[in-house]
């Protein structure tokens, strides 16, 4: 389930205007992705019942050095502001977090760490480390050293794709006969 992604030999032959190293890198790291993230959802519910959008705000806050607004910790988190919210309230219900007013504009809050919730993350964030180190192990410190730099590549290509206006369907199939049925 969670190896390398090969496509098919006819591949090129199905899509000529495809590339079968760029579908199977891409589809990899997506894989390779999915893997992560559930690998750390899966400690940090076990270890705090926590989703772990919540761990990452509670991350977000611990490492800040003082309160935030909403809208900077769902920078911070990638968590869209529609979930903020909820996600501060459970927080919050669990002693974690504690919101203010914020003294220079009234309509918005402070959200800063507590006592409690510095000790979760304090719990939580050293066994999250060991969970990448473990991951990593496989390989040398160059290769992820370059493993990184090939990564950040992918990132600055996917952010410029992102604000492009989305494009609309292009490149050719050919169905190949194995699928006709």
């Amino acid at each position: 389930m969670r190896g390398v992604v090969r496509v098919d030999p006819d591949f090129e032959a199905e899509y000529p205007d495809g590339d079968a190293t760029s579908t199977e890198a891409y589809a990899t790291l997506a894989r390779v992705g999915v893997a992560c993230m559930q690998e750390l959802e899966r400690l940090v519910a076990a270890h705090a019942d926590l989703p772990m959008p919540a761990f990452t705000v509670l991350a977000v806050l611990d490492g800040a050095g003082g309160p935030l607004t909403p809208s900077q910790i769902g920078e911070r988190a990638l968590v869209a502001s529609a979930t903020m919210t909820a996600t501060l309230d459970l927080l919050e219900r669990r002693d974690w977090v504690r919101r203010s007013p914020n003294p220079d504009d009234r309509r918005s809050t402070f959200v800063e760490i507590t006592a409690d919730g510095r000790a979760t993350a304090d719990r939580l964030l050293p066994a999250i480390r060991t969970v990448e180190r473990e991951a990593l192990s496989a390989l040398t410190e160059s290769e992820r050293r370059r493993l990184t730099g090939t990564l950040g590549k992918v990132l600055e290509r996917l952010a410029a794709i992102a604000v492009e206006p989305p494009q609309p369907p292009r490149g050719r199939r050919l169905r190949p006969p194995r699928l006709d049925s």
